[in-house]
């Protein structure tokens, strides 16, 4: 029964329901950086993402700065759909953080981010349908059709390495991200939400333009 729900799972893109065991190393230390409200805002957070189809199974991710150059990251593997509080890991600037073996695949390319924008409070890597069918083609959602007060700033499309992602974060604060994903910075998750969900419309436009012509 188990091995029958676990591959009904992997079909619609879920997990069967468990309790996720802590996997951060010193979760009384990351307790004292990210207080109970945070961690629940943050969960909150990744429900909605999900909820808005911006996210894909174990493939998306999120973080917050916090105080002290440390952050709070999803682990590995972590379903933002269902995240719990066990599933929050606190890491530092220091490259391997306190988690090292638990981090989530990109998170150098958060870091790196982090480090080039020092304003930005929150970071999340999403796969909306339409934003990643517009990258496959090499293309931009056009921003054109928003207010300027609107608009989350210029796109820009990069390679999957830390160093391109502070290159181009000199540009953009939303990084289309090669084989990697659509990477927001923003003030907080919620605004970061907001602006992929923006993105992913704008890019359902886009392509609906391009099958017209």
């Amino acid at each position: 029964m188990d091995r029958l729900a676990t591959t009904y799972g992997h079909l619609w893109g879920k997990k069967p329901q468990a309790v996720a065991a802590p996997r951060a190393l010193g979760s009384d230390v990351r307790d004292l950086f990210a207080a109970d409200a945070v961690r629940a805002a943050m969960i909150e957070a990744a429900a909605q993402a999900a909820q808005l189809g911006l996210v894909a199974g174990q493939l998306s991710e999120a973080s917050l700065r916090l105080a002290g150059d440390k952050f709070l990251v999803t682990a590995a593997g972590s379903w933002l759909y269902q995240l719990q509080d066990g599933d929050l890991l606190l890491a530092s600037e220091a490259d391997k953080g306190f988690a090292e073996q638990a981090l989530p695949a990109h998170w150098p390319l958060h870091l790196a981010g982090y480090r080039r924008a020092p304003q930005a409070g929150a970071a999340l890597l999403g796969h909306p349908a339409a934003a990643l069918a517009l990258m496959a083609q090499g293309k931009l959602p056009d921003l054109g059709v928003l207010a300027s007060a609107e608009a989350p700033g210029k796109i820009v499309i990069c390679a999957g390495e830390p160093e391109q992602v502070q290159q181009a974060l000199g540009e953009s604060r939303v990084l289309f991200v090669k084989g990697v994903g659509v990477l927001v910075f923003a003030a907080t998750l919620q605004q970061a939400i907001m602006d992929l969900q923006l993105l992913n419309r704008l890019s359902e436009i886009s392509l609906y333009q391009t099958r017209g012509m």
